[in-house]
């Protein structure tokens, strides 16, 4: 039992160091020091980095603001990328559905009159960043639907149904008016 635990002692910073060298050759070594440790192109090598490099990177957080939608803009977005924040992104309800807008500012030289302040250049980041804000947005908006449902009024057809009955129960409570002549000259 005794060289059991021996041997695993010692082979656990075995393993810790293989790991570390593996990650220092995959994020911090050169494109063709890793290529050669590990007998692949170059080209394999770049593609091992960035997937491995994309793995290890955070998602993206992003914060949807609902507004009253003007045509097809529904509301305002800010993503948190590993603590760097950028406001203003545009939510969009588009033909392909719910999409995020990079954030721009106005520019009378630039042919659309804006000009954009931040870009997204991944399309698997662009895809991810509107899966984010198309759930921001539905879970922002029945955020606001139900706190407006707790707070709205009783409609005007409850309002009414509700005076009736109380009317009904006070007029069932009130003595009925007598009948005949004698009641009317009481007047």
């Amino acid at each position: 039992m005794a060289k059991t635990q021996e041997a695993a002692g010692r082979g656990a910073p075995a393993v810790d160091m293989a790991q570390e060298d593996f990650r220092r050759l995959l994020f911090e070594a050169p494109i063709a020091e890793l290529a050669e440790n590990q007998g692949i192109s170059i080209d394999e090598a770049v593609k091992l980095r960035v997937e491995q490099a994309v793995a290890e990177a955070t998602a993206p957080q992003v914060t949807v603001r609902p507004i009253e939608p003007q045509g097809k803009l529904i509301g305002f977005a800010s993503v948190n990328f590993g603590g760097v924040v950028v406001d203003d992104f545009k939510v969009v309800d588009g033909k392909n559905g719910v999409f995020l807008g990079a954030p721009s500012k106005p520019d009378p030289t630039s042919r659309t009159g804006y000009r954009s302040t931040a870009r997204v250049t991944n399309r698997d980041l662009q895809a991810q960043l509107d899966r984010a804000a198309a759930q921001g947005y539905n879970r922002a908006v029945e955020k606001l639907l139900a706190r407006a449902e707790a707070v709205r009024p009783a409609s005007i057809r409850e309002q009414m149904a509700q005076a009736a009955k109380e009317a009904g129960k006070e007029n069932a409570a009130r003595p009925a008016p007598a009948k005949g002549k004698e009641a009317r000259n009481d007047r």
